[in-house]
């Protein structure tokens, strides 16, 4: 699969688990602000977040368990796009 491909997987993705968390709202201003309140690493900007929702790049894992946490949904699904959205949550 080509990278740019996967970018665009994954942000299929993204939308689709903001969309399904009642996040109707797919801002990069929204997200970044939101992201930012649960990251404890330095803040993502608008222009990173913004590459995140139209599929010019892919987080890095540990921004990944922050969004899949965030979002309800596994990181793996959320990178990968693996069968279920789903956090397995004990």
């Amino acid at each position: 699969m080509s990278n740019n491909h996967e970018r665009l997987e994954f942000s299929k993705r993204l939308k689709l688990a903001l969309q399904n968390a009642n996040y109707s709202k797919d801002s990069p201003t929204w997200l970044s602000r939101e992201f930012n309140i649960r990251y404890s690493g330095n803040p993502v900007s608008i222009h990173g977040v913004r590459k995140w929702l139209v599929g010019e790049a892919i987080p890095s894992q540990e921004k990944l368990r922050v969004l899949s946490e965030f979002l309800g949904v596994s990181a793996e699904w959320l990178r990968f796009g693996d069968n279920q959205p789903n956090q397995n949550v004990s």
